[in-house]
This record gives structure tokens, C-alpha cells and sequence, in this order.
């Protein structure tokens, strides 16, 4: 059974509580929003960012399948998987999965 585990999102060291396994579409926009505008930080004004990597923790395939039905979600999605790793924004597979 393909369960969302473990799920994090922002810097590792910052803390940030797993998302459930039943969260939704709607959730995920919002941490795919922060992601978004991460990336657009980094892009537009690279002094104002710490020099760290900023990870979010989804399985990027498992989304598209729950949520194939959201296209402003796999937009998001895809923006980060096109532009974040330039900027040092990725996208990890959640931890117990793959």
C-alpha cells in the first residue's frame, strides 16, 4: 500500500512536523506554494537566503497519481522538480519509502 510517510517540508534543521498520510490536495498546494516561493527567493535575491539546501519531502510520482485531478498542484509540482535544483531546492523521498 503507497502511504505519504514521513513527510516534511522546508529545511531539515528547522523542525518541521511530518505532514499525515490522508492530507490532501489542498495542503500540498500550501507546501508547494512555500516551496515555489523559495525557489523565487533564491532566484531573484540569493543574499537574502541562508546557504543551505532546502528539501521538501514528497514522492513526487505519488502525488501525481492522488492527485492527477488538481492541475494547479502538478503546476507547482513541476515548477519545483524544472527550477529548484538550480537553486539548491529539492524534492526527497520520504523517509520508509522507495
Amino acid at each position: 500500500m503507497d502511504k505519504l510517510l514521513n513527510l516534511a517540508a522546508g529545511r531539515p534543521s528547522m523542525g518541521k512536523n511530518p505532514l499525515q498520510e490522508d492530507v490532501g490536495a489542498e495542503e500540498w498546494m500550501v507546501q508547494l506554494r512555500r516551496t515555489v516561493r523559495e525557489v523565487e527567493v533564491r532566484e531573484q535575491a540569493p543574499e537574502l537566503v541562508a546557504p543551505a539546501r532546502y528539501v521538501l519531502y514528497a514522492d513526487p510520482q505519488l502525488l501525481r497519481r492522488r492527485h492527477a485531478d488538481s492541475p494547479s498542484l502538478l503546476q507547482l509540482l513541476e515548477i519545483v522538480e524544472s527550477c529548484g535544483p538550480a537553486v539548491d531546492v529539492v524534492l526527497r523521498q520520504p523517509l520508509g519509502t522507495g
